[in-house]
């Protein structure tokens, strides 16, 4: 039997196509970049992408995803299939870089930053039982963000990972000791470290747990 010249090539590519097409349909092939990550399989923070997930990363490192979401700061109620670059666009202030800088230090690449120079640890109080801050103490000692225009608050929805609980109380008008005491936090914690290292080490629940926190105080 004599087959058309034209026919044969046709269906070999309709065969290919509809393998490829199969294959997406389950999941076995691939286009976008990504990769499996096997248990185990990363081995430093620069391996942590986007598109990677809170599972995959916990899997990658051999962590229990407590431990990431901790370090991460990210709320407990988020499902372990969120990607990283999903994260940035629901949470305020989250950034993968920020996670990559969470694990590098868990690791031993790097050290965790030093929250205050010698001389604003001279010159500040760090308990709550020792200060009583004024705008003008606060002003003169405290290095943190451009203060807000008089008469203005800072809105609970407005805190960053980057203020510390010092900043948090003078901006957002809300008394320390009652903001201590809402989030659960002895007297005599460091009030000179960011809430985002607070969360990464433990110390704090999470961000949006402290945005309720504050949200409470402003209220009443």
């Amino acid at each position: 039997m004599r087959v058309n010249k034209y026919l044969l090539p046709l269906l070999v590519g309709t065969a290919l196509l509809g393998s490829v097409g199969i294959a997406q349909a389950t999941g076995l092939w691939e286009v976008s970049g990504k990769q499996a990550i096997a248990p185990g399989g990363l081995t430093c923070s620069e391996d942590v992408r986007g598109w990677m997930t809170l599972q995959q990363i916990a899997d990658g490192f051999g962590l229990g995803l407590n431990d990431l979401y901790r370090l991460a700061g990210v709320p407990q109620e988020v499902p372990p299939e969120t990607a990283l670059k999903d994260l940035e666009a629901q949470l305020t202030d989250f950034e993968t870089s920020g996670v990559r800088e969470a694990l590098g230090v868990y690791l031993g690449e790097a050290t965790a930053p030093q929250p205050a120079t010698e001389v604003l640890a001279a010159a500040t109080p760090t308990s709550v039982a020792a200060i009583t801050p004024t705008p003008e103490a606060f002003a003169t000692v405290h290095a943190g963000p451009t203060p807000l225009p008089a008469g203005e608050i800072l809105p609970a929805a407005e805190i960053k990972g980057r203020h510390t609980l010092l900043e948090i109380s003078e901006l957002c008008n809300v008394p320390l000791a009652d903001l201590l005491v809402g989030l659960g936090l002895p007297a005599d914690i460091d009030l000179t470290v960011s809430v985002k290292d607070l969360a990464a080490s433990g110390v704090l629940a999470s961000l949006e747990d402290l945005r309720n926190v504050v949200t409470e105080l402003q209220a009443h």
